[in-house]
């Protein structure tokens, strides 16, 4: 039986040239694509895939990172491979806690991304070798003395500091999160403390200066 897989990119050429080599392989079929995060949705819940090719940088609120994670939720039987230009930690470390079975880069060899394909619907996963290395060097405590919000923060003190970073107040947090103002102050501390930062200003500028948010996201 065939693997079945969604392609997700807000590029259709990207899309296509993709396609067109997972077609000349009987043991994997392309069932559907998305060009944004909602549409990656929407195909998931209509085709059940067993494997998802995902962009990270995507158009509208699901950056591909978000949608990794409601994919994840929705249908835990499907992997996700993110597929991307970006090796950065702002980009890896949230896709790998996002439910990321494996992260390649786009000049992946096509025999390669096939077989990461093969290997994510046996639940095995597959990182490009310039990602390997930094999630090892992160694991091992190479850069001590530096701190990684990208894994220093739980995913809920990410969801406050880019609210901070937003300009939004502790009232407006609390409402975006459906919390009670006492546990965004705690957050709040919390988040200040692992950054070794003294107010929500810092923190703001923090959030921009690391890429915790983007321009345009």
């Amino acid at each position: 039986m065939s693997i079945k897989v969604v392609l997700v990119d807000d590029h259709k050429i990207v899309r296509q040239g993709v396609r067109a080599y997972l077609q000349t392989l009987a043991d994997i079929q392309v069932i559907a694509e998305a060009d944004s995060g909602a549409a990656a949705l929407a195909a998931i819940e209509q085709y059940a895939p067993d494997v998802v090719l995902m962009d990270l940088e995507m158009p509208g609120e699901l950056d591909g990172i978000a949608a990794t994670r409601r994919i994840r939720k929705q249908r835990p039987e499907t992997q996700v491979i993110v597929v991307t230009s970006h090796h950065q930690d702002e980009y890896i470390f949230p896709a790998v806690r996002a439910g990321a079975i494996s992260y390649l880069l786009k000049d992946v060899e096509p025999d390669e991304l096939a077989n990461a394909i093969r290997k994510a619907a046996r639940g095995e996963a597959v990182l490009d070798s310039r990602v390997a290395s930094r999630i090892i060097q992160e694991l091992q405590g190479i850069r001590k003395d530096e701190v990684n919000p990208f894994t220093e923060l739980s995913e809920r003190e990410f969801e406050v500091l880019r609210l901070i970073a937003a300009g939004k107040s502790n009232a407006e947090i609390a409402e975006t999160l459906v919390l009670g103002e006492s546990t965004i102050k705690t957050h709040i501390s919390n988040i200040l403390k692992k950054l070794h930062l003294d107010d929500r200003t810092q923190a703001a500028v923090y959030a921009w200066r690391e890429g915790i948010v983007r321009r345009g996201k």
